[in-house]
């Protein structure tokens, strides 16, 4: 389950590039990483906690010095920092797999282990963020190892010896995996409360007396090994104390307040839509019907996992910012509750029936297991088409002139990529939606962009400048990111991420649908194309790949692909698009 859970999560983390933003905040996080690198060790930005910034700049420091030992000399690349930051990620993910397993044979044995790793090898939210460069699945990593280790260590019989020998290691090394975690994401901190139920069962196998100050040293060990972790990766929470509790209590209020569209607040959105559709409908229903006899057959491990799942809940429960990720780190959990629901059916089922107990599991983990993988894989190879974003910036590439002007209506995020296009780029405030003009004297740019999209929170356009794309302006080139007569999908409504979660089959490609606009009366800038297939101008850097002498072709650019003039008839199809000798206004699909 490890390769196949690696797979899902490592391909393909170079989606969206060169396109930096198709995952929004991971430029927030490599930009960071950089800095620190390059010598400020203060990020000077707290509304995350600062290990992830050092983590990626660590890789990048030791990815830097492997490339020395091999001979190359030249410094890193965007794009190979953002690959190897979602690598470190996607692997982050990968052993996640095995730390479930592992809290999962502590609790209940080898068998529900391997359930609970074969769920989670497939979850879709948790295969989704793992090809992310963010913090929240390396938080979900440390928080199960966290949690993992509280059980161990709750289940430690305690003498006046042991207590003296082992000084509580077991629960220091809880304590420091717990305060790593939320030196990732602070919403960790829940660990704290889970903390006080294996203090409670360490305290009921000790065999000394209560009041004894031995017995409490665990909970002691516990919180030093917290404060170590928590401080040790986020030093500057102390060094600069001003900083960290103004984004702290910013992060407190964004939570509260909403982000976006308003979805009601976490305690109906989290239970109703993060889980059921991060872990796939059949396996939310067995990680619900697998509370219960999970509680009776293993109240003790099942305290700690529910006093942290609690804490959580209840801290994003009051909240209107919802997020789907928000609630990763309980997926794990999920599965483990769905595993010993499995195997109690099968065994249910194996006494009523005289048939093999394992055989009847095997047949409904496969059953249950399969629609989470089907959807998982989906998304995977959805990742992996070219984004809409990076299809228009090879576009225009080829066809604007310097000395012309482009205005993209999009919220951030949902803007197309200009990497390699030169151009007077309009801000999206030059539009008055009241007026319904431009601010600019009477001037009109000469190309726009406009966006579509379920996600209809990042790609809301003013309907006077639609109206006047249709007037002054003809569809240069159309390309379709959903297909309009299918079903949408499930979308995380408040985050420009461009692809949903559940429901692929109206899904063409990542990105929004893009409407590239060009102004009547603007001179063709191209009239045949000669386009080198595959050249990605590198954003921020300036870097262009040289073509390679067969990838040359004289034609049209149609998504993917390049054809010859004379074949551009059999695309083109009335009145969907605008047949022209001189530009060509083509869906790439």
């Amino acid at each position: 389950m490890l390769v196949v859970g690696g797979f899902l999560r490592f391909f393909p983390i170079w989606f969206g590039l060169p396109f930096d933003e198709a995952r929004p905040d991971e430029e927030t996080a490599i930009k960071l990483a950089i800095q620190i690198r390059g010598g400020d060790l203060n990020p000077h930005f707290f509304h995350w906690p600062s290990l992830i910034f050092y983590l990626f700049a660590a890789s990048f420091s030791a990815a830097s010095w492997i490339r020395r030992l091999v001979g190359l000399t030249a410094p890193l690349t965007v794009n190979q920092e953002y690959l190897i930051a979602r690598a470190v990620v996607a692997l982050a993910g990968t052993i996640t797999i095995a730390v479930v397993f592992a809290l999962a044979r502590r609790i209940a044995g080898d068998a529900i282990a391997l359930l609970a790793a074969v769920f989670l090898a497939v979850a879709p939210l948790h295969v989704r963020d793992s090809h992310f460069a963010m913090t929240d699945v390396v938080m979900t990593l440390l928080a199960t190892a966290a949690l993992a280790l509280l059980v161990r260590a709750a289940g430690v019989r305690r003498t006046a010896a042991s207590h003296r020998a082992n000084g509580g290691w077991w629960f220091a090394a809880a304590g420091l995996a717990a305060g790593l975690a939320t030196s990732t994401k602070y919403s960790a901190a829940a660990l704290l409360v889970a903390s006080a139920p294996a203090q409670w069962q360490s305290a009921g196998r000790s065999t000394e007396r209560w009041w004894n100050a031995v017995v409490w040293a665990p909970s002691v060990a516990f919180a030093l090994a917290f404060a170590i972790g928590f401080f040790a990766a986020t030093p500057y929470a102390l060094l600069d104390y001003r900083s960290f509790s103004a984004d702290v209590a910013f992060d407190f209020t964004h939570l509260a307040e909403g982000h976006g569209a308003d979805l009601g607040r976490g305690w109906t959105h989290h239970i109703s839509r993060s889980l059921p559709y991060g872990l796939g409908i059949p396996l939310f229903v067995m990680a619900v019907v697998g509370i219960v006899p999970m509680a009776i057959s293993f109240l003790s491990p099942s305290l700690i996992i529910a006093a942290f799942g609690a804490a959580l809940y209840a801290a994003l429960g009051r909240g209107h910012t919802v997020f789907f990720r928000y609630i990763l780190p309980l997926v794990p959990l999920a599965c483990v509750s769905a595993a010993v629901a499995m195997q109690r059916a099968g065994d249910w089922i194996a006494r009523r029936t005289g048939q093999s107990s394992r055989g009847i599991i095997a047949l409904a983990a496969v059953a249950v297991a399969t629609p989470s993988a089907v959807n998982s894989a989906w998304l995977d190879v959805l990742l992996a088409k070219t984004d809409t974003r990076v299809l228009a910036a090879e576009w225009l590439a080829t066809r604007v002139k310097p000395d012309e002007s482009l205005y993209d209506a999009g919220e951030p995020y949902a803007n197309a990529s200009t990497a390699g296009v030169h151009i007077h780029h309009w801000s999206t405030e030059t539009f008055d939606p009241i007026a319904n003009d431009f601010k600019s004297g009477g001037r009109l740019p000469d190309w726009m962009v406009l966006q579509e999209s379920p996600l209809a929170t990042y790609t809301t356009v003013p309907s006077g400048l639609r109206r006047l794309a249709a007037e002054r302006y003809e569809l240069a080139y159309h390309i379709r990111a959903t297909r309009p007569d299918r079903d949408p999908g499930v979308y995380d409504p408040q985050d420009a991420f461009f692809l949903p979660i559940s429901g692929f089959s109206g899904v063409i490609r990542p990105g929004p649908t893009l409407l590239i606009y060009r102004r009547l009366g603007l001179p063709a800038s191209l009239t045949h194309t000669s386009f080198w297939q595959g050249d990605l101008v590198r954003h921020r850097q300036g870097e262009f790949r040289a073509p390679r002498p067969r990838e040359r072709h004289a034609g049209v650019f149609i998504g993917d692909d390049i054809v010859d003039r004379k074949t551009v008839g059999q695309f083109l199809s009335p009145p969907d698009v605008r047949a022209s000798l001189n530009e060509e206004a083509v869906d790439p699909e």
